[in-house]
Parts: C-alpha cells; structure tokens; sequence
C-alpha cells in the first residue's frame, strides 16, 4: 500500500486499526514510517499488552508481589532493555542518605 499518497485523516484511520498507540498525535511521517514496518518496534507491542497480561507473565517469570504493583512498574521490571532503568534503580543512584538521622551531639560535640 501506497501511505505517501493517503491524507493524515486516512494514515490515522490505518493506525487505529492496527492498534497503535498514540497515533493521533503522530505526524504524517512517523506514521508513515510505523505502517510501512511488516512488524511494530517492540515499545509499541509492549504498549498493547493490558495489566492482565502483563501481570501473567511476571508470574510467569517468578517475580514476586506482582498483584500489587501497577502497571507501569510492571513494564519496567519485564522489560528494563526497553525501558532503561527501574524507578528503583534511578533511586537508588541518587541516593544520598538524606533519610537518615544522626544524633547530633555525637557530630557536633560541645
């Protein structure tokens, strides 16, 4: 099919009917360049998945307490080469040790 000669309202048609996230603020070219692909990029078939599914599949993996986590946590631990980095990793890489408490008589004797 021939995207370079249908309008935006027509590419965007397309777009929802495969199921692409976000497709209404695309511009003609990306969506474009998204149709035109025989497979979606990974990031946008891991958007499709619903919390069930993706829930499933942490079990699936043995990862544990996944009932409680939501579903952007979720997507992060299944797939960090996706995402980068974990919330948790990011805090623990700036962790600087601000909730801790020091007595202060022990720091600053008279």
């Amino acid at each position: 099919m021939n995207y370079h000669a249908l309008e935006v309202c027509e590419l965007k048609q397309e777009a929802k009917e495969r199921k692409i996230k976000m497709y209404y603020i695309m511009k003609k070219a990306q969506l474009i360049q998204l149709l035109s692909m025989k497979e979606l990029p990974e990031k946008y078939i891991i958007e499709k998945k619903t919390i069930v599914m993706l829930k499933k599949e942490a079990v699936e993996r043995n990862f544990p307490s996944v009932y409680k986590m939501n579903r952007q946590t979720l997507v992060e631990l299944l797939y960090p080469h996706v995402y980068g980095e974990t919330g948790a990793q990011k805090n623990n890489k700036y962790y600087d040790g601000t909730d801790k408490h020091y007595d202060p008589e022990k720091h600053y004797p008279k």
